[in-house]
């Protein structure tokens, strides 16, 4: 019996040409697009997951659009799509942050970026969801990317293993529920009682997972929702904090609204709850009481990933240039941008945070296709959870995340300065005219700044002029230096500042602990103790900053107007150089490099009497007994050069100056360096990656280990009061303290600053990388810039626990008059 005209497809060549054909069922056919392939068919009234390949080969033949992604990612925000036999259908907005277990999803986030957008796809797969059906997300997934252009990012993201990315698209959390549509769960009837009971586990980003209906499912550290039909009640664990329970309620907001038509009234029962409400709750559960809820370290982790060892991270090469697909090693960490060729494409394997297909420009068709399957293949290989994520960036469209692993990067040309982009307000913060127009600063001044202006741009709570009190760690102890030598410091040793200025009529203090780069451990870690003990002396009002050698910020720098000079040696202790003393001149002869951008912030380091010291970018000083020389080099910019004649009369106010240019110096400059020899010519132009800035939130979790979660998309509303937030803005660590951090927490600041630095893939050097501890409500400029928007009132306006519990009564309160 001849059948109605159907598509075919190839099914054995990845060639995608297709035929339109009126045969029977099964026939052969040849491709037309390869002669030597030879291969059944399957009619599209059949065939499961091919039949979705044969539709997406066949719209893709013709150059015809799915219809469904029609109209996608013209407008910000988020649409999704649910896989239905086999194809994308679009799920109702009523249902958004609601998913099926049994059913797989494509969901796309469109942000606005100035007059371009910006898009990420995710494809979501229910635990239990069908392998034609996962596949049939993955495969249109490709088709909604190519529809935009193929410039988003695509993201494989598993229920119960999502990424934050995904959930922070879900401002009220995501639900899990069991079936699917092959389960025909298309309509919940608002009237049907069905009793359930919901853990909500998170923060910011929360799942919300049914669990057994019995108190032994609960825990006095997070909230649990049950839902009895005509009544919602939210219990509030003893332990949990003022953010959990209002996402909590919000989410019991969700399923009353969702699920019955916002006709369910909404109880809270936490610790302000009478007797009779509490025994009501207990009572609609079936079982239990308050006495039966476990403590709350039964209750899991909050946070999906803990700080591990570094793993090994790789890349390879995905290529056909021998004629057929082949995946090569190309190597192991450090990384370069260089070895990423355009004609080929690559995947990143970095273990503990995911697997990365890049997507050079011009690859071939058939590297794109089998780049994707071989990632995943790789889960198989490696023994990796099933749940690994895996995305996929294109060229030029690199996040921070797939960046982050390159040593070295080149960033595209309206890249400022050295590898780090500054805002206008931090610069015009750090500048000391209270009117200055950052706009007007000419390039050579920007890359001036970004070398040698210091670290932390837009930390200027004033103009450096404030009180100075320096003390060195000496036996464990702090010892007063003579402020005679203020400003002079040696790089084996440590130091703490305590800093006083006046602002709005009060003293305000911040305490910088300086640890010089030869300083031993025992030292630093010292000067880090007194400096939290100078800080509780004060109330807990300071700013505590540490600052390594060569990495000071700005403000540090211009307390000091000019005339810091750090010294080789140390000052002898217990710790180290017990026959040492405060002498740095052995043989009549320093060499110093010298770094500035204005008279306040010029500095003289002591670096290594030998020629491998020298760097053509910068200026330095040679000292011997008998002259001064001040050797420019061939980079050095016209301000290096003026403030290098300020500190060589600092060093040596004896002798007058002898001008040396780079390659014409005399014998008796490089006979005072030991001969002549090769040194830098210059700064490597490729920089680290410019990443952008990241939020984490931390937190100390029941069982005593240290949690981050880093918090995507982020926002001052972010900063929660409750907790201790890290703040990477790539140059400088900032730790903030919410105004009810528990105090263990707060003295754990530090160290998960130090935590997270350990974890961080970049290649930075982490035990040099300045580090703030900020209090809510005293943020400087160099901090608030890095929001989208900053409200110093912002934490007044937020509605509290209380607010939300008398909202939750007034609606309950319109649903039983209606």
């Amino acid at each position: 019996m001849k059948m109605a005209p159907s598509r075919r497809f190839c099914t054995s060549c990845t060639n995608e040409r297709t035929e339109v054909c009126d045969v029977t069922e099964n026939a052969s056919v040849i491709c037309s697009a390869s002669a030597r392939c030879v291969s059944s068919v399957s009619c599209l009234s059949g065939g499961g997951s091919k039949r979705v390949i044969a539709e997406y080969l066949l719209l893709r033949a013709v150059s015809i659009m799915y219809p469904a992604f029609e109209d996608a990612g013209k407008e910000p925000g988020l649409l999704i799509w649910r896989i239905e036999n086999f194809e994308a259908v679009p799920y109702p907005k009523e249902n958004y942050g609601k998913f099926y277990s049994g059913d797989s999803y494509i969901i796309l986030f469109t942000k606005k970026n100035g007059s371009d957008f910006s898009w990420d796809i995710h494809f979501w797969l229910g635990s239990d969801t069908a392998q034609d059906e996962a596949g049939a997300a993955a495969i249109l997934s490709v088709e909604l990317d190519d529809s935009l252009g193929g410039a988003p990012v695509q993201h494989r993201e598993v229920q119960e293993h999502e990424s934050q990315l995904f959930l922070s698209h879900f401002k009220s959390g995501i639900r899990y529920l069991p079936g699917g549509v092959a389960s025909g769960f298309h309509h919940v009837d608002p009237d049907a009682v069905e009793k359930k009971l919901f853990q909500v586990k998170g923060k910011r980003n929360v799942r919300v997972r049914q669990v057994n209906l019995s108190a032994a499912a609960m825990n006095k550290g997070d909230c649990f929702i049950l839902d009895a039909g005509k009544q919602i009640f939210v219990y509030v664990g003893q332990k949990s904090k003022k953010t959990e329970r209002l996402k909590a309620i919000s989410a019991a907001n969700q399923i009353r609204d969702q699920d019955h038509a916002g006709r369910a009234e909404v109880h809270i029962i936490d610790e302000y709850s009478s007797q009779p409400e509490t025994c009501r709750f207990f009572e609609e559960l079936g079982s239990g009481s308050p006495d039966e809820v476990a403590d709350e370290t039964v209750g899991g982790d909050d946070a999906e990933f803990e700080k591990k060892q570094e793993a090994v991270v790789v890349l390879y090469r995905v290529s056909d240039s021998s004629g057929e697909v082949t995946v090569d090693k190309v190597a192991e960490k450090p990384l370069h941008q260089d070895m990423l060729k355009s004609t080929d494409c690559y995947i990143l394997d970095t273990v503990t945070s995911g697997i990365f297909v890049w997507i050079g420009k011009h690859c071939t068709k058939d590297e794109k296709v089998e780049a994707m399957k071989l990632a995943q293949k790789f889960l198989a290989t490696n023994n990796y959870p099933v749940w690994t994520k895996i995305q996929r960036i294109v060229e030029d469209g690199e996040p921070s995340a797939f960046k982050q692993y390159f040593s070295g990067w080149r960033e595209a040309e309206d890249q400022i300065g050295l590898g780090r982009v500054f805002t206008l307000e931090q610069i015009a913060a750090s500048m000391p005219e209270p009117d200055f127009d950052p706009s007007s600063l000419h390039a050579g001044k920007l890359r001036s700044l970004a070398k040698s202006g210091g670290k932390a741009f837009g930390f200027m709570p004033d103009d450096g002029s404030g009180n100075v009190e320096i003390f060195r760690i000496e036996n464990f102890e702090l010892t007063p230096v003579d402020p005679a030598t203020y400003g002079m410091f040696f790089g084996g040793d440590s130091y703490v500042i305590k800093y006083t200025y006046e602002k709005n009529g009060r003293q305000n203090y911040v305490i910088y602990f300086w640890q010089g780069q030869d300083s031993t451990q025992d030292e630093r870690t010292a000067s880090a103790v007194h400096t939290v003990q100078m800080d509780s002396k004060l109330g807990g009002r300071a700013v505590q900053v540490r600052v390594t050698q060569g990495h000071e910020p700005r403000h540090f720098l211009r307390i000091f107007k000019g005339k810091m000079v750090v010294f080789l040696g140390g000052k002898a202790s217990g710790f180290r150089n017990l026959r040492d003393h405060d002498t740095y001149d052995a043989d009549g002869t320093r060499l110093f490099q010298v770094r500035g951008t204005c008279p306040d912030d010029v500095r003289a380091v002591q670096v290594r009497e030998v020629p491998s010291s020298l760097n053509s970018d910068d200026v330095f000083i040679l000292e011997t007994p008998n002259a001064s020389y001040l050797w420019i080099g061939k980079g050095a910019n016209d301000e290096e050069k003026e403030m290098a004649q300020t500190a060589v009369h600092l060093l040596d106010p004896v002798h007058a100056p002898i001008t040396v240019n780079e390659g014409d110096e005399p014998s008796e400059f490089w006979s005072s360096l030991g001969g002549e020899g090769e040194y830098k010519k210059g700064y490597d132009g490729r920089g680290r990656p410019l990443l952008v800035p990241r939020l984490f939130h931390c937190h100390v979790s029941p069982a005593g280990k240290l949690q981050v979660e880093e918090i995507t998309h982020f926002k001052q509303e972010d900063l929660d009061e409750d907790d201790v937030m890290v703040l990477d803005s790539g140059d400088e660590i900032y730790v903030w303290f919410g105004n009810k951090a528990s105090e263990d927490e707060r003295q754990m600041g530090l160290k998960m600053a130090e935590e997270y630095l350990k974890s961080d893939p970049t290649d930075r050097s982490h035990e040099l990388t300045p580090i703030f501890t900020l209090k809510q409500g005293d943020e400087p400029v160099s901090f608030t810039s890095l929001f989208p928007s900053w409200n110093a009132s912002l934490w007044e306006s937020l509605p509290s626990y209380e607010d939300m519990k008398n909202k939750v009564a007034a609606e309950n309160a319109t649903i039983r008059t209606e």
